[in-house]
């Protein structure tokens, strides 16, 4: 048999703003407990600006900060927050009346430096603002500067969030562009290779296989082993091998990767795909490709050299899979941790790519196979 309790026990939704306002309640009575006033007197000014603090702060909330701050009218943004401030000084001034009507106060305190002045000197003038503007800024102002705080570390976790999904998106792009046209001709020489009983084969099959399994099952991690990312490589340069046969002299050099280093996978490949797109194919005369990647325990040297034909149209390096590639080094390295170069050099006709990169040991400690997205509630 099973029981169930006869109220609803409330949401983090209620009971968070609830104890959130609760320590501010504390806050100001602790303030203004340092006035040495009495109990009664202590309250009064503490009720002020707490009324005061939750009318401004969910003002603030519902109205200014969507209607105003996310549309980026910034003059009602400023007129707002004026307009918040005199209903602080006037609700301030009303109670202040009402302490004196009472006499709950002594004649020398300084609510009578206001009351004495009359409402529009006391409130609405440069003097009753310079008395009323650090209290407003440390009572109604201390709310909605938290609120704020909020908003922006809200967005920006939200703005990255984003990014993040789109480079997911160009990425997963990127995997299913290695690319037709490549797939096309691959197949078509392996099927020919087959007819011709050529003995390399089975090896060119076991090579696209690899590509498309590293692509598709491999490559969604955040770092992957610098092995498997040359062993991509490999494959990649193996095929296109036996796609341009001597007519393209492809040289492919590597030294001190081991299986201790990870890096962000599919870097190197839209620098080399296009290598091949935008050199090779503009002109199979004596083209040639160059390939080179050279680690060590802390960094990783890539670089890639093509020809190009000068009689070959101009063509803007770029695209797609290279601004993903640089969106990508943004968002999980610091700008001190890589350095990206890209050439044309017009008298020897090549195009020239350099990537130094800090490499991550599997074993380190700070490893980051994300960037850090600090997670904010959605405000209420």
């Amino acid at each position: 048999m099973t029981y169930s309790l006869p109220f609803r026990i409330p949401r983090m939704q209620v009971v968070r703003p609830l104890l959130l306002w609760a320590l501010y309640i504390g806050f100001e009575y602790f303030v203004y407990s340092g006035w040495h006033k009495s109990p009664l007197l202590t309250w009064c000014f503490t009720l002020k600006d707490t009324v005061a603090a939750v009318v401004s702060f969910y003002f603030f909330s519902r109205v200014v900060l969507p209607r105003f701050v996310l549309q980026g009218r910034w003059l009602l943004t400023a007129l707002s927050l004026v307009a918040i401030y005199y209903c602080w000084a006037l609700v301030s001034y009303a109670v202040f009346l009402g302490l004196d009507y009472y006499q709950l106060d002594p004649k020398e305190s300084y609510i009578y430096r206001i009351l004495d002045q009359g409402l529009w000197v006391g409130v609405f003038s440069w003097h009753g603002v310079s008395i009323g503007l650090y209290d407003f800024s440390i009572t109604a102002m201390l709310p909605i500067f938290g609120r704020f705080l909020q908003f922006l570390l809200t967005t920006s976790n939200h703005t990255l969030r984003l990014q993040r999904e789109n480079l997911n998106l160009e990425v997963s792009f990127l995997k299913a562009q290695v690319n037709p046209h490549f797939l096309f001709n691959t197949l078509n020489n392996i099927y020919t290779m087959v007819v011709k009983q050529d003995e390399r084969a089975p090896d060119m099959v076991q090579h696209l296989s690899d590509l498309m399994h590293y692509t598709v099952y491999e490559s969604d991690a955040a770092l992957v082993p610098l092995t498997k990312e040359t062993a991509f490589l490999d494959a990649y340069l193996e095929l296109e091998r036996l796609r341009y046969g001597k007519k393209v002299r492809i040289t492919y050099q590597k030294s001190g990767i081991t299986d201790q280093q990870t890096i962000t996978p599919l870097l190197f490949f839209p620098f080399v795909e296009n290598a091949f797109k935008h050199g090779v194919d503009s002109s199979l005369d004596a083209s040639w490709v160059a390939i080179s990647l050279a680690a060590d325990a802390t960094q990783l040297r890539f670089e890639v050299s093509n020809s190009f034909s000068p009689t070959a149209p101009r063509r803007e390096f770029g695209g797609v899979g290279i601004d993903n590639v640089k969106k990508r080094l943004a968002l999980h390295y610091a700008p001190e941790e890589y350095d990206l170069t890209i050439t044309r050099d017009q008298e020897t006709y090549t195009y020239r790519v350099a990537l130094t990169i800090r490499l991550t040991s599997v074993a380190q400690p700070d490893a980051r196979p994300a960037p850090f997205l600090p997670s904010f509630a959605p405000a209420q």
